[in-house]
């Protein structure tokens, strides 16, 4: 827990210390992830190198416009606003008038308590003679006080410059790019795919795009209705609103400030920005609520609540710039969580969809003693997913992962046999809500451990799979000895014996087994698995095995193919089929087993 603390906390360190490169950086990345699918376009018709150029080109033109505008028209607004400085004073003495009596003697004893504490001034007779002013030239040479406004400017063009050229660079060379990326991580063991990185990319350029065109959208309207309530510069409130909206929840109310100030100092009375602020917020839901799920969709599905702590972090560790990025890079950290499974706790983090729940919620009700808990999450799953994926999903990886912190010492012995029984029961429970009624015909399958086998859970869960598929499947305790599970078998007189060792050394016991039930039935057919089984295959085949199976999966494979093949035996022209083999297209992927032609 400590080493994934310490790497964020060293990660935020280096973000916040050397934010003169990454805000570029970043800033450059997220345009060049918008602009991909255009310059992909063009570099049809006009070749590379021609299409990064006009792509950037026209990037440069518009956010060059966007600043030369915003600069003259505030310009504009500043020097209007001071044509109406006496309307501002009326409605400030106004708000003092309107002042509640018991605020006015406040106020009044707050300044009371302020002369009071103020030392007394001297008197002007006591002071002593006036002393003479000497002014000290400054030294400072022309050339540092004109350099000292002009370093900020030249500071700005210096980053600008950067975006623009990591910009064309990452335009171009976005495939290569990416090459590099999969064996990079190729190299850390991590899966990623060029597809997917591709897929992600434009997931995530899509997204900002459209979210871009619905600020846009938004600003018009903004801009047309401060024109129609008369309000002076309404193009330049409709730029603002547009790009303030890209800050998460906060972005309008800062963007409607502005104007509301203007209206106030504009307008008589009061109404004006109280319309103001109202066109904003109505204006807001109405895109974020109507337009924004018609023409973005789910999106990719951000968190409210992780939006605005994203937006509160990144404003924290570079400022503004931050601020306007927040949604940008919380949608890129979303996306990377659902492509890349090392990173998949960020989709659970970010996501604004219910985390589905998992063999993690299963196990931590099962720790924390709620049995009924536990049994709900795998019945909700096994009735959205069904029964092997849950068998597969949720009950198998909670009890492998009861076994290792067992073995770690994590958890006592108790809280792992807790898991074990619960995860059997509802093994049992599950087979019997999915399983298919009995009919005539369908295969007899017996399931036994090798003598000495503890582990049943793989082999009681394949044939709860099997029951469902409408096959007469029983299990034999696994605390038979070898000679009760023979004479079981002469009874029962099973087509299929399903024999499950997991245990290295009872490998030999499972031999012994196998080679006296040929001995008793010869004809029965005998599919054995489990590690154990693996670790001696060629001596349970020697003793008269049919297969030896590596998973659950590849039983159930073997078992379908004797199925087919006790149909395709019992039908006409068998012995044709027989002798040209069953194909793996052939068995297909269906669950019925039966061994009757007639189905």
């Amino acid at each position: 827990m400590a080493q994934p603390i310490l790497a964020i906390i060293i990660t935020a360190a280096v973000l916040y210390i050397a934010k003169d490169i990454f805000v570029p950086l970043a800033v450059a990345s997220l345009l060049a992830v918008i602009f991909s699918p255009v310059a992909g376009r063009l570099e049809r018709f006009v070749g590379r190198f021609a299409s990064c150029f006009l792509v950037v080109v026209s990037a440069i033109v518009v956010i060059g416009c966007i600043g030369y505008f915003l600069t003259i028209e505030l310009t504009s607004v500043a020097v209007q606003i001071t044509d109406y400085t006496d309307n501002i004073a009326t409605k400030i003495n106004a708000l003092r008038g309107s002042t509640p009596e018991w605020l006015q003697r406040i106020e009044g004893g707050v300044k009371d308590v302020e002369q009071q504490v103020q030392p007394p001034s001297v008197p002007k007779a006591k002071q002593s003679t006036l002393s003479t002013v000497v002014q000290i030239p400054d030294t400072r040479s022309s050339v540092e006080q004109i350099a000292k406004p002009v370093v900020p400017i030249l500071s700005g063009l210096i980053e600008s410059l950067f975006i623009i050229v990591l910009l064309f660079f990452l335009l171009f060379g976005r495939k290569d790019l990416r090459d590099r990326i999969v064996r990079l991580t190729a190299r850390v063991r991590v899966t990623l795919s060029a597809e997917g990185i591709a897929t992600a990319t434009d997931a995530v350029g899509h997204y900002l795009l459209l979210f871009a065109l619905t600020n846009a959208g938004y600003g018009l309207a903004i801009g047309i209705v401060m024109w129609l309530l008369g309000l002076p510069e309404p193009a330049l409130w409709g730029l603002v609103a547009g790009l303030f909206r890209f800050i998460p929840y906060i972005g309008v109310a800062v963007a409607s400030l502005l104007p509301s100030f203007v209206a106030v100092a504009v307008f008589p009375g009061w109404s004006k920005s109280i319309e103001v602020l109202a066109a904003y917020l109505i204006i807001d839901q109405i895109v974020s609520y109507a337009v924004e799920p018609i023409l973005i969709g789910r999106g990719i599905g951000l968190s409210p609540l992780a939006l605005l702590v994203s937006a509160m972090f990144w404003s924290w560790l570079w400022g503004l710039p931050g601020l306007f990025l927040a949604t940008s890079l919380t949608a890129c950290l979303k996306v990377a969580g659902d492509y890349i499974p090392s990173l998949g706790f960020l989709s659970v983090l970010l996501g604004a969809e219910g985390t589905l729940e998992d063999y993690n919620d299963y196990y931590r009700s099962l720790l924390e003693l709620n049995v009924s808990g536990a049994r709900n999450i795998a019945i909700r799953y096994c009735d959205k997913h069904g029964l092997e994926p849950t068998f597969d999903e949720v009950l198998t990886p909670a009890v492998n992962l009861a076994g290792d912190e067992r073995s770690e010492n994590h958890i006592s012995a108790e809280s792992q046999q807790l898991v074990n029984d619960t995860t059997v029961a509802l093994v049992n429970e599950l087979g019997v809500r999915f399983s298919k009624p009995r009919a005539a015909g369908r295969l007899r399958i017996l399931g036994a451990c090798a003598p000495g086998e503890v582990h049943r859970l793989g082999l009681q869960m394949l044939l709860e799979l099997l029951r469902r598929s409408g096959a007469a499947a029983n299990y034999l305790d696994e605390t038979k000895s070898s000679a009760e599970i023979r004479d079981f078998v002469k009874r029962y007189a099973p087509n299929l014996v399903l024999l499950s060792c997991t245990m290295a050394d009872l490998s030999q016991r499972a031999i012994e087994l196998v080679r006296g039930l040929k001995l008793d039935s010869p004809n029965l057919t005998i599919i054995c698995g489990g590690r154990g089984a693996l670790t001696d295959a060629a001596g349970l085949l020697e003793a008269g095995a049919s297969q030896v199976c590596e998973s659950r999966s590849d039983m159930r494979r073997a078992i379908r193919l004797y199925a087919l093949w006790q149909a395709v035996s019992r039908s006409p022209g068998s012995s044709l089929h027989h002798s040209i083999g069953i194909s793996q297209k052939e068995i297909g992927s269906g669950d019925s087993l039966t061994t009757s032609s007639e189905e």
